[in-house]
């Protein structure tokens, strides 16, 4: 996401087709937001993207699913980052080639170096402008990006993606290797002691730090990684709905469909059917 922490503009649980060009700072708290997100900068830029360290080389697009619980930890505030969101819904209505949206929503993140049609800097001013101006111009915005969309799913699928490294970064590794543990076992019955003990410290200790850190707490990211594995699940299998919720890590529906609209904006039911009609 971008330099602020504020909630999605564009209704619950997404920034709608938007872009924008700026110099973030480092985020002090993991969110999510239900879009397919692009940025690219002429510095590296490091991530923690469900626990993960994830370094994004310089002049690179990176391209993730943002419903994945993640954090800018890189301090880019004298840098300009240029960002594009994507709904995933309308990701989905463009069906992009080989696969690009389901290799995404089982958490890849997808990096391409930059090359001629997928120089996101020169873009992004056009296309704000345009899309709020509406009308025509949102039109001719809306078809160009997703022609963008398309050539990064081509670029991808020929092989130009690289594979997100995971080392030891800005983050505490403590509290990078609680993150990614919980995202692994987020649908086990887990409790701040199995978390805190996977760390090798004291629960009370392991809240601390985790929430200095992230700007949460542990229970708000395993809701968020849990939430996301549900989405994930209401998209790519057909489990009746109760049983996506208890496959998600929920021990009650009442939970589940409690969490999944705070951060959703609608039933669980409601969402399979808008982005499978």
């Amino acid at each position: 996401m971008s330099s602020t922490e504020a909630a999605p503009r564009h209704g619950v649980g997404s920034f709608g087709l938007s872009c924008w060009r700026g110099a973030p700072a480092a985020m002090t708290v993991a969110h999510r937001h239900d879009d397919l997100e692009f940025n690219l900068s002429p510095d590296p830029l490091e991530y923690l993207v469900d626990g993960r360290t994830v370094r994004i080389p310089p002049r690179t697009l990176a391209l993730f699913w943002a419903a994945r619980p993640h954090r800018l930890v890189t301090d880019a505030s004298r840098g300009h980052v240029s960002w594009l969101t994507v709904p995933l819904g309308t990701a989905l209505g463009w069906s992009l080639a080989g696969g690009l949206v389901p290799r995404l929503l089982t958490g890849a993140v997808l990096m391409i170096p930059e090359r001629p049609g997928l120089g996101l800097d020169g873009l992004v001013g056009v296309w704000a402008a345009e899309l709020a101006a509406g009308g025509e111009a949102r039109r001719a915005a809306t078809a160009e990006i997703e022609g963008f969309a398309r050539r990064a799913a081509l670029a991808a699928e020929a092989g130009a993606d690289g594979a997100a490294s995971v080392a030891a970064g800005a983050t505490r590794p403590d509290v990078a290797s609680m993150a990614a543990w919980i995202s692994e076992h987020a649908a086990e019955d887990l409790r701040i002691d199995d978390v805190a003990r996977h760390a090798h410290l004291a629960p009370q200790y392991a809240m601390t730090v985790f929430r200095r850190a992230l700007g949460i707490t542990i229970g708000e990211y395993l809701a968020q990684c849990r939430v996301a594995r549900a989405q994930h699940l209401l998209l790519t299998t057909d489990l009746p709905v109760p049983d996506v919720g208890h496959a998600a890590g929920f021990r009650s529906q009442s939970q589940f469909y409690a969490r999944f609209r705070e951060r959703c904006g609608e039933p669980p039911a409601a969402y399979r059917r808008r982005l499978r009609p």
